[in-house]
């Protein structure tokens, strides 16, 4: 039995339109046990700065998306119930929105609110009451942008970003 051309190209087309027509299969959605340890990531496409940068907490407390302030090397948060925590200490906010992780002399409460949504193509989609936060670059910095919640820090350099929660 002799093959045209034009058959061998139809059956090596057909076969890969098999394999690459098939569905993608899910993503396995892992649940977050108490203290289950992951990683935030911040996506923006528009900022070189801010796109698919980690959470870094400095010695400040304050949360960049660069290594600054003596920034702890190891990004590792964890949920309990919807608080957000980075080696027990929690999240606050300052009053201008700075999300910091610090002992808390001003008297609020520990932020409440914290919650994933729909699982991504990375991750799953991280929120604090329904919101994502704002990166604000730092002043008198190279490419240093800080996390806000709400309008920033009073400069008109701040991009919103979503944010992943990335389980390693």
């Amino acid at each position: 039995m002799k093959f045209s051309l034009s058959a061998a190209l139809l059956v090596s087309v057909l076969s890969a339109t098999s394999v690459f027509g098939s569905p993608v299969p899910t993503t396995t959605k892992h649940e977050l046990s108490f203290k289950k340890k992951f990683g935030i990531m911040s996506l923006h496409s528009g900022n070189f700065n801010v796109h698919l940068h980690p959470f870094f907490v400095g010695k400040s407390g304050h949360v960049y998306l660069t290594p600054y302030d003596q920034a702890d090397q190891v990004n590792e948060f964890y949920l309990k119930d919807t608080q957000l925590f980075h080696k027990n200490e929690t999240a606050f906010l300052e009053k201008d929105g700075a999300l910091v992780f610090k002992f808390n002399s001003s008297g609020n409460s520990p932020l409440t609110g914290f919650k994933t949504k729909q699982i991504t193509g990375i991750g799953y989609e991280f929120r604090f009451n329904k919101a994502f936060p704002v990166a604000c670059h730092v002043p008198n910095t190279d490419e240093v942008y800080q996390i806000y919640y709400g309008k920033g820090n009073n400069t008109n350099d701040c991009v919103g970003v979503a944010t992943e929660l990335i389980i390693p």
